[in-house]
């Protein structure tokens, strides 16, 4: 009997190893499957933000080529966000690609076409690319929107000014003026105005209004310019031209006088007090420091 059950305890170690060695080599094993960590929406559009505010800082100190690098990123995080668009488009204006800039925008537009900040965008883009017209539709939307910045306005105003609208664009910069008075680009652009007008006293008084807010190196030197225009030679038009041009010496260069939207008027009255010879060594240094080249057959002085 010993026998026999020690042989009945020997097959039942026998079967139990057996089922052991069928159930770890031949019962069928499931594949594994690696677990993929999916960030839920929310995460994405605070990630997308977050980069997004980066890139407005690139933007802001200089760096738009990183700028619009970061954008796209926030962007392919989440695509559906119109204000990063307006973001990317800032950086590719930023960075002269004003087409690019242009798609991006629209993009933003078709987003939410009621957001106010594209439509400013948008202006600015137009204005750069010289589609003057396009430009006062998207600011006049913009205003329609928005109606309480001064920057606006003053958009408007410059637009209008290119169009030689003097009018509508003097309407624009006082709307500008009235919501912050201390917009002194705007009170300046309006002496520009009067003076092509012929009204030179107007925009004498315009210029030492905007002096007393900013002591700016363009309203010093188109007041010198109108008051030698007035009385050549005056001791007030020599300082007030030799501290604007040390100040900034682009303002010797014609295409810096044009881009700055001074009309004829002032440009030609200008020639004439650069001929002063009291001018002749800071002109002398200003066209060696000007990073701005006059263009060929326009006589600075």
């Amino acid at each position: 009997m010993k026998q026999n059950k020690n042989r009945n305890k020997i097959g039942l170690l026998f079967y139990i190893f057996l089922n052991i060695i069928l159930t770890n080599f031949f019962y069928p094993v499931k594949a594994f499957v690696p677990y993929i960590y999916t960030a839920n929406e929310k995460i994405l559009v605070e990630t997308s933000l977050n980069i997004a505010l980066t890139a407005s800082q690139y933007i802001r100190y200089g760096q738009p080529k990183e700028g619009i690098s970061l954008a796209k990123i926030a962007i392919s995080l989440n695509p559906k966000e119109a204000e990063l668009w307006i973001i990317l488009a800032k950086a590719q204006l930023n960075n002269n690609l004003a087409e690019e800039a242009l798609t991006s925008i629209k993009k933003a537009q078709e987003i939410n076409p009621e957001l106010a900040l594209i439509w400013f965008t948008k202006a600015s883009i137009e204005m750069q690319m010289n589609k003057i017209e396009s430009a006062v539709k998207s600011i006049i939307k913009y205003i329609s929107l928005d109606n309480k910045n001064a920057n606006a306005y003053f958009l408007l105003g410059n637009a209008r000014l290119m169009q030689n609208k003097y009018e509508i664009a003097l309407k624009a910069f006082s709307n500008a003026e009235k919501i912050n008075p201390k917009l002194w680009q705007a009170t300046n652009n309006k002496g520009l105005i009067y003076y092509e007008l012929g009204e030179k006293a107007t925009a004498i008084h315009t210029w030492r209004k905007v002096l007393k807010i900013k002591a700016d190196p363009e309203p010093k030197l188109a007041l010198a310019i109108a008051l030698n225009s007035l009385q050549p030679n005056n001791k007030e038009s020599i300082r007030l031209a030799k501290e604007a041009l040390e100040e900034n010496p682009n303002y010797f260069s014609v295409q810096h006088q044009k881009e700055q939207l001074w009309g004829e008027q002032l440009r030609k009255s200008g020639v004439a007090l650069f001929t002063n010879p009291k001018l002749k060594d800071i002109l002398n240094t200003a066209a060696a420091n000007s990073n701005v080249t006059n263009e060929k057959n326009e006589k600075t002085w």
